[in-house]
């Protein structure tokens, strides 16, 4: 992989790489916060949210030239899973076999096993698992998964809406709208830290659609940007750092909500324009496109690291007494997981599926050459 940041370099916003990566491996300590010390970000979960504007941006750069020129809405919705399916396919079984694997010896494993079991089949197709089959989570096998359900019923939204969303007007309204609804939401439960649960499912709607939309119309405020080449600066680390030590702003449980909605709606698009507007220092190029590689690695592959942990300590507290060693072993494995995945499966299987879609182009009507996702 020494090969250097010429080679690594693609066509992309480095800044952003290096927020997705941070971004990422901040989630996975959040989940895991107890093998890591005393320690807890009361906004953390804004993190999501930045995961979604993040995803608007970039999609607009990468996809609104060829919507423009009739790419179809299947054919951008198949671009979407394929980029997503794979680790999400890989996470999810990962998640049945370890919780099946927990589950043995247990008094009621047979009985959890087969839960599981009726869990895995919806999850395959990447759909909810229904309550009735014995959990609180909308996705058991892996809980961080809900985003995804999000982020592919906001790619629907955009795709099927384009030719009025084309008018960036229209798409203000729009943005504003789930701005509404995130603030009415946050207000309402108390924090922003709600979607992935059936309880409040519902939340996910308005984090999802404020944070996609509002990263599409960040795009179309800033010109529809045509190049990802940026000036190098050292305020990269300022704004690499900046949204996640925010996370940690102290406030009442009575003031929570305010500094959620500020940090997720009033602060999201500036911060989102400095970022796009620099790149890190030349030296570091590499490290954050790896960062952005593995992000999603990191994401939808850490959850049986945290069930394990949690397994280990139910059952002995060596890795709460250890902290925070616990937690440096869970983050060195998930990282390391998430780099061998992403370079030598979800890459080449990717690129197999583009091959397979392109050998079976027909006609006029068929779909064009699928490229790599964003």
């Amino acid at each position: 992989m020494a090969k250097g940041a010429d080679t690594l370099q693609p066509d992309n916003f480095v800044l952003l790489d290096g927020l997705r990566g941070f971004g990422a491996i901040l989630v996975l300590v959040g989940h895991t916060i107890h093998y890591w010390g005393p320690f807890w970000a009361p906004s953390g979960a804004v993190i999501v949210d930045l995961f979604f504007l993040l995803s608007g941006f970039v999609i607009a750069y990468a996809y609104e030239p060829r919507l423009a020129a009739g790419m179809r809405a299947g054919e951008f919705m198949l671009h979407r899973i394929v980029r997503l399916y794979p680790l999400y396919l890989l996470g999810t079984l990962i998640g049945f076999v370890a919780l099946c694997g927990m589950a043995l010896g247990d008094a009621d494993g047979g009985q959890r096993s087969l839960s599981y079991t009726a869990q895995l089949i919806p999850q395959l197709f990447m759909l909810p698992t229904a309550p009735m089959l014995g959990s609180p989570d909308v996705y058991a096998l892996n809980v961080p998964a809900w985003t995804l359900f999000f982020e592919l019923f906001v790619n629907l939204v955009y795709v099927l809406t384009f030719r009025w969303l084309r008018d960036t007007r229209v798409l203000a309204l729009l943005t504003a709208a789930f701005a509404l609804g995130l603030i009415f939401t946050v207000f309402t439960l108390g924090g922003i830290d709600a979607g992935s649960d059936w309880g409040t499912f519902w939340a996910g709607f308005s984090r999802g659609g404020f944070g996609f939309f509002a990263g599409v119309l960040a795009y179309r405020l800033l010109g529809s940007p045509r190049t990802a080449k940026r000036p190098a600066s050292k305020w990269a680390f300022v704004l690499l750092f900046a949204l996640p030590l925010a996370c940690f702003i102290p406030a009442t449980r009575e003031l929570r909500p305010l500094v959620d909605v500020i940090l997720a709606v009033g602060l999201g698009i500036p911060m989102l324009w400095m970022s796009q507007s620099v790149a890190p220092p030349q030296s570091f190029t590499a490290l954050f496109i790896i960062g952005g590689r593995i992000s999603y690695g990191v994401y939808i592959l850490h959850q049986p690291f945290r069930e394990l942990a949690e397994r280990i300590t139910w059952r002995t507290p060596v890795l709460v007494e250890t902290a925070p060693l616990g937690g440096i072993a869970i983050l060195v494995m998930v990282v390391a997981l998430a780099y061998v995945a992403e370079r030598f499966y979800d890459r080449p299987v990717r690129r197999w599926f583009v091959a397979w879609l392109r050998q079976r182009v027909v006609g006029k009507h068929g779909l064009r050459a699928i490229v790599a996702a964003e």
